[in-house]
C-alpha cells in the first residue's frame, strides 16, 4: 500500500558492551524481551519505506522513573537506585519531534537513534537531580549496583548496563535533541504546576 512504517525500538536489542551504540551495530540482546525487540526491528525493516527509531530511558506523561522519584522524595523515602546502568533520558515530546522531522522532511529510510543529548549518567544520578530540583536532599538517594538491586527478584529482563546511543545520524537530519538536563528541568516544572 506504499505506506511509511514508523517503528519505535529499544536499547534492549544490545548487550551494552559497544558504546555509543550505532544504528548498524549487530543485535546482541541479553533476554527474551530484548530478542523480541530485535525481532520487531527485523520485521519492521522488511517494509520498503520504514523508520526504526531506537530509543531508551523514556519519560512521558504516564508512570515513569522521574515521577516515581519525585513522589518518593515528597514522601521522605530514601531510595536505593541503580548506579551502574548508564545512559540518557528520552522525553516523549523530543522523540515525537524527531519522528515528525524525519517523516515530514523525507529523511532517508532506515534506523535512527534518538535520545535527548547531554552527558551519560546513571539512574542514581538522575534520582539525585530529581531530589535536589524538588527541594529534597540528594544524599537521600543511595546508589547500588544492578546485581544488588535485583537480588532475589525473578522475572526481571536484564537491560544493557551501557545504553548510550550515538546521535550523529539523527543530528544529520537537522534534528537537534535538547539536553536531557534542560528537558528534565522543564518536565519537573510542568509536574509542579499540575
Amino acid at each position: 500500500n506504499n505506506i511509511t512504517l514508523v517503528h519505535v525500538s529499544s536499547d534492549y536489542v544490545f548487550d551494552g558492551t559497544q558504546v555509543p551504540h550505532k544504528e548498524d551495530e549487530p543485535f546482541s540482546p541479553l533476554s527474551v524481551y530484548g530478542e523480541s525487540k530485535a525481532g520487531g526491528d527485523i520485521a519492521a525493516s522488511m517494509a520498503p519505506k520504514h523508520y526504526i527509531m531506537r530509543t531508551s530511558w523514556v519519560v512521558g506523561k504516564g508512570k515513569n522513573f522521574v515521577k516515581t522519584m519525585k513522589e518518593l522524595a515528597e514522601k521522605g523515602v530514601e531510595p536505593k537506585v541503580v548506579n551502574d546502568q548508564l545512559g540518557r533520558l528520552t522525553f516523549t515530546e523530543d522523540l515525537a519531534g524527531a519522528i515528525h522531522l524525519v517523516v515530514e522532511n523525507g529523511a532517508p529510510y532506515g534506523t535512527y537513534n534518538i535520545t535527548n543529548d547531554g552527558p551519560v549518567v546513571s539512574w542514581a544520578d538522575i534520582a539525585k537531580i530529581v531530589y535536589e530540583k524538588t527541594g529534597h536532599n540528594p544524599e537521600s538517594v543511595t546508589g547500588v549496583p544492578t546485581e544488588q538491586y535485583y537480588k532475589g527478584q525473578k522475572g526481571i529482563a536484564p537491560r544493557p548496563l551501557k545504553s548510550e546511543l550515538d546521535l550523529t545520524k539523527i543530528k544529520s537530519t537537522g534534528f537537534e535533541p535538547r539536553d536531557w538536563q534542560e528537558a528534565l528541568a522543564d518536565y519537573l516544572e510542568e509536574l509542579n504546576n499540575q
